[in-house]
């Protein structure tokens, strides 16, 4: 299924026993375009709590007439999760922490988006996995947030016109399908169109631009 950031902001978590909150931002992989987390504000159940992260190893069915997202963890398992404030980054250091609390597998361990699986919820079979010695889980984790990208301009290859207006997400793997450009600005009444993963070369967080391969012309 596809779905789209802006749907997917706002909808209900709900646990194995019962609502956790709504789903705020997701943080995504500017390597892989994959979702690594969704930013879930719990504070109407948990009072003054941290930023608290739900990873797509434990998202199940998505029902987007109710807004609804399920997960296969309690609300136990998220309020004794790690956390951290809600201005710091997430580091590799807190993703081994966050990863090893709910015993999953690391999706670094591997060449593909998520390890040796083809869709997150394999890491949940691979908990019992240990880290590889040799692996630089250190490394820098690429984690983006979608809502600082949305409305970042658009670098073509012959000049910056439109911005980022959504994203579209597969939920069978939680993969970036496409962007959702706004051409308002240079293209008379404007129109919405669809730029894909392997149009995208880079994003400038100075600039708050994203560089893509193809022109104008054929956006």
């Amino acid at each position: 299924m596809l779905v789209k950031l802006n749907d997917l902001n706002g909808t209900t978590i709900n646990a194995l026993d019962g609502d956790i909150g709504k789903v705020k931002d997701v943080y995504f992989d500017d390597r892989y375009w994959a979702i690594r987390f969704l930013v879930v504000d719990i504070q109407p159940w948990i009072p003054f709590s941290q930023k608290t992260l739900i990873s797509p190893i434990a998202l199940g069915e998505f029902t987007t007439e109710e807004q609804l997202l399920n997960v296969s963890i309690s609300k136990d398992m998220v309020k004794n999760s790690p956390g951290i404030d809600e201005h710091e980054t997430v580091s590799r250091e807190f993703e081994k922490k966050y990863f090893d609390y709910y015993g999953y597998g690391y999706y670094w361990m591997g060449l593909d988006t998520w390890g040796e699986y083809a869709n997150p919820t394999g890491l949940v079979e691979a908990k019992t996995l240990p880290l590889d010695k040799n692996s630089d889980y250190k490394a820098v984790n690429h984690l983006r947030s979608a809502n600082e990208i949305t409305h970042y301009g658009i670098d073509a290859l012959d000049g910056k016109k439109g911005y980022v207006k959504d994203f579209i997400w597969d939920t069978y793997d939680w993969s970036l399908r496409y962007l959702v450009i706004d051409t308002r600005d240079w293209l008379p009444g404007g129109k919405k169109v669809l730029i894909s993963p392997q149009q995208l070369e880079s994003m400038n967080w100075e600039e708050r631009t994203v560089k893509c391969n193809i022109s104008l012309e054929q956006i």
